[in-house]
């Protein structure tokens, strides 16, 4: 009988960051852009600041914890 204090290996996901810094014609900062890249598709996600980065983030993980857990349900 398994242990239910037992805890499984972490389970990791690649994403490439790429982050950039826009500057107006007279060289001074206007703002950091970022894009995200999943390691397994090809897929390229552009963010324009780092609230919508970070919100993609969280979007993404509770997505994929809930994908998880209805995986680990359907295997019971």
């Amino acid at each position: 009988m398994p242990n239910s204090l037992e805890t499984r290996p972490p389970v990791y996901h690649h994403f490439i960051l790429l982050v950039w810094e826009e500057r107006d014609a007279n060289g001074q900062h206007l703002t950091w852009r970022f894009s995200l890249q999943d390691s397994h598709e090809e897929e390229r996600i552009g963010l324009k600041d780092l609230d919508e980065l970070t919100a993609f983030l969280e979007r993404w993980m509770k997505s994929s914890s809930e994908a998880d857990s209805n995986t680990k349900e359907m295997t019971k």
